[in-house]
């Protein structure tokens, strides 16, 4: 998929909403507060986009509410294009770069790829730490002996540090 393709599955704001909403909301709409399954949709002239209010705790959230997105004031679609650059690239995007790609500042590009970042996390509940034995072929831990005054260290492996 290009940036033509990505632009023209999701032409305006509506668009990407719905589509986070399907990410996010699998299983169904949800509150993020109470975790209730009943909810209600919000609709009016002045109401925000995408606005829905808990039938439980009356609270009111959108699909942005307790995620890294929380709060933000860029469009849905600057969120979805730095994804897209973020995820095809191979060796990771600069922040300096994605701001210039996505037409925001390098500071809130910065912010953005630490926030897409975080939600690509698995978490730590998820994956349990490392235990047991772990194997490594031809690693090299250490860095060069400390210097001793007189005393001539062989460099790389013939060191004897471990």
């Amino acid at each position: 998929m290009n940036i033509d393709a990505l632009r023209e599955r999701f032409p305006d704001e509506r668009a990407c909403r719905k589509f986070f909403e399907s990410v996010l909301w699998k299983h169904g709409r949800f509150c993020p507060h109470c975790f209730s399954m009943k909810s209600y949709h919000l609709t009016g002239d002045n109401l925000r986009l995408g606005l829905y209010e808990c039938a439980q705790c009356k609270r009111q959230f959108t699909i942005t509410c307790k995620t890294p997105m929380h709060s933000t004031k860029l469009p849905l679609w600057k969120w979805l294009l730095a994804m897209f650059f973020i995820v095809n690239s191979s060796k990771g995007v600069s922040s300096v770069y994605l701001g210039k790609l996505v037409g925001i500042s390098q500071k809130s590009a910065w912010k953005i790829g630490h926030a897409i970042r975080k939600m690509m996390d698995p978490g730590n509940e998820l994956v349990p730490a490392l235990n047991g034995i772990v194997e490594l072929d031809e690693k090299y831990v250490g860095g060069k002996p400390r210097y001793q005054k007189g005393h001539v260290n062989p460099r790389g492996k013939g060191s004897d540090k471990q």
